[in-house]
């Protein structure tokens, strides 16, 4: 990121049906929101082959009145790509022969990102998610200039034995791990497959530091 530029959470949500039809959309609206998002155009060409290798698993992994979820989130110095689908099957490598087609897309996935894995969602199916490094080429523009309100701190006593934060990387990587399971962006819009889930369509768009934690 450019110097001076705003440390703004930029998320975005969108759902596919599970066709190899809707690959080239995803490809599409994935190159779109970077773009807009003034991410470096050699990362969003990245971000552009990793999410159609997610996606196209996930739309195989799929039942055909499902849909398949998408969010993106860029943060100073990373992309985020998560793909739910319906399929809580763990993800597996293969070692595909050297004249076979297909197998080689976690492979791809593992060798262009900076880590990848995945999880069972708690209300069903999983998510497949893949970290990239990334820059923004210019400042991205704050939500609004009005001052935000102050309060005067409260005294509050000392705590009866020294607080101490652990900082170690491991730890804090485990704990986002664990707290991605709990959050719900994938669920489908009222009528639009996975039967029985009757959820509002999610999108975030330049959202705040405190505001979603990752």
């Amino acid at each position: 990121m450019t110097e001076g530029a705003s440390a703004a959470i930029r998320v975005a949500v969108a759902h596919f049906p599970p066709t190899a039809a809707a690959v080239p959309d995803v490809r599409t609206s994935t190159v779109r929101t970077l773009t807009r998002w003034s991410v470096d155009p050699d990362d969003v060409d990245v971000a552009e082959v990793v999410v159609c290798e997610l996606a196209s698993n996930a739309m195989k992994a799929s039942h055909p009145d499902d849909v398949v979820a998408i969010r993106l989130t860029a943060t100073s110095g990373s992309v985020l790509i998560e793909v739910w689908d319906s399929n809580d099957t763990t993800p597996r490598i293969t070692n595909p022969d050297t004249d076979s087609e297909d197998g080689r897309g976690l492979l791809m996935v593992g060798a262009l990102s900076n880590r990848w894995s995945w999880y069972r969602a708690r209300t069903g199916g999983k998510v497949v998610w893949a970290q990239l490094p990334a820059t923004m080429t210019r400042a991205v523009p704050a939500c609004s200039t009005a001052a935000l309100a102050t309060r005067t701190p409260t005294p509050v006593p000392a705590p009866a034995r020294p607080v101490a934060f652990d900082s170690d990387p491991v730890v804090l990587q485990r704990v986002i791990d664990r707290l991605r399971v709990l959050d719900d962006w994938h669920r489908p819009p009222p009528g639009h497959g996975v039967k029985d889930r009757h959820h509002s369509s999610t999108r975030h768009n330049d959202v705040r530091p405190g505001a979603l934690r990752q």
